[in-house]
């Protein structure tokens, strides 16, 4: 909206660039789920950040508003990609019971408080540090963010079992492993058995601390 103001091209200009941000939106939340998959979550919210400051960046030298279309395509990186893993994220490390609670806290953070305060400050702000520099100040600071986040991601613990997407499997009990196994007992020679030996099968189901043993001869 700044650039098509600045450039003199609000109505049509701005029209254009909001229906081609929604609509890059659909095939990232589409395959969010693939892409979680296979580079991770840290990964993807490294990369929203990075696309992040190349749109502020190229925002700095557009001259035509027009120019603004092509790079409105990466808000598919920066918004549903990001979101996707942010809140799948937020599933894989929140309790059950606790995860609408926090998404709510998350979804209230980013499109509540994040676009309130982005409304009130952003104009202010451009308009005491100039319009290339705010660009450049807002790049800037959303990498440093975004190496905070990979620092932190690789310097704490990590989490067990980190591969799970699924959000209704956390906090379940694990599935039991059942194993088969040939058993050998020994037994007394006598007139029924002559080698004295008898081989069952022992099926060995894990239940927590606990082993139940099932034999059927």
């Amino acid at each position: 909206a700044v650039v098509s103001t600045q450039s003199g091209h609000y109505g049509r200009g701005m029209g254009i660039v909001v229906l081609t941000e929604h609509l890059s939106e659909i095939p990232f939340f589409f395959f969010g789920e693939y892409a979680i998959k296979i580079f991770g979550h840290t990964r993807l919210i490294a990369s929203a950040c990075i696309v992040y400051a190349f749109r502020f960046l190229s925002y700095s030298i557009i001259s035509k508003p027009w120019l603004i279309v092509p790079f409105e395509i990466g808000n598919g990186v920066t918004l549903a990609l990001m979101w996707a893993s942010a809140a799948s994220y937020v599933c894989l490390v929140t309790p059950q019971k606790h995860q609408a609670t926090t998404l709510g806290l998350l979804g209230g953070l980013h499109f509540q408080l994040g676009h309130f305060l982005s409304a009130i400050l952003a104009g202010e702000f451009i308009t005491r540090a100039g319009f290339k520099a705010a660009w450049w100040i807002y790049a800037t600071f959303i990498l440093a963010i975004g190496a905070l986040y990979v620092t932190a991601d690789t310097l704490l613990p990590k989490i067990e079992n980190y591969e799970e997407l699924e959000g209704d499997n956390v906090g379940k009990p694990k599935a039991t492993k059942s194993t088969t196994a040939d058993v050998t007992l020994e037994q007394p020679a006598g007139p029924d058995s002559a080698s004295g030996q008898q081989t069952i099968d022992t099926e060995i189901t894990s239940i927590g601390p606990s082993q139940s043993f099932a034999e059927s001869n």
